[in-house]
């Protein structure tokens, strides 16, 4: 396993699945940069990371990123996430459900000096609020209960 991959596997572990954000600093630059269509709740640097996954703690406390595929190329990290948890907390404007989540997200991480500069990605938002209730899809596009 490379450096740079395990420094992804323990950002995933500890900031995401675990919620220690007093390590943000560790694991990210101070330029830090997110790149994810509706990604505006990131901010900038590691304030931006930390407040970001607080805001995630506190609307999923049970948040979990399971890593189930990692590709390795120098400084560039690509990670396939299955993320679930229970929203029983605010988030982004939508109140609590009390619903399970399980959905997916494709993130490339770029590093540098040991730090993750950038991540860009897309969660998969559409399964996401159809699992929350706040978004209706057709029968066929539904995802499965």
């Amino acid at each position: 396993m490379t450096t740079n991959e395990q420094i992804v596997r323990d950002a995933c572990r500890i900031i995401w699945s675990e919620g220690d954000v007093s390590r943000v600093e560790e694991f990210y630059a101070p330029t830090y940069k997110a790149n994810y269509p509706f990604g505006e709740g990131w901010g900038n640097g590691v304030e931006g990371v930390r407040d970001f996954a607080t805001a995630i703690r506190n609307g999923y406390p049970d948040y979990h990123e399971e890593i189930e595929d990692i590709v390795v190329d120098n400084n560039k990290v690509a990670v396939r996430l299955r993320i679930t948890g229970t929203h029983t907390g605010e988030i982004f404007g939508i109140g609590a459900t009390g619903k399970r989540v399980d959905f997916r997200d494709m993130t490339i991480v770029s590093l540098k000096d040991g730090k993750i500069i950038e991540q860009a990605g897309l969660s998969d938002n559409l399964t996401l609020f159809a699992q929350l209730g706040v978004l209706e899809l057709p029968g066929a596009m539904s995802p499965p209960a």
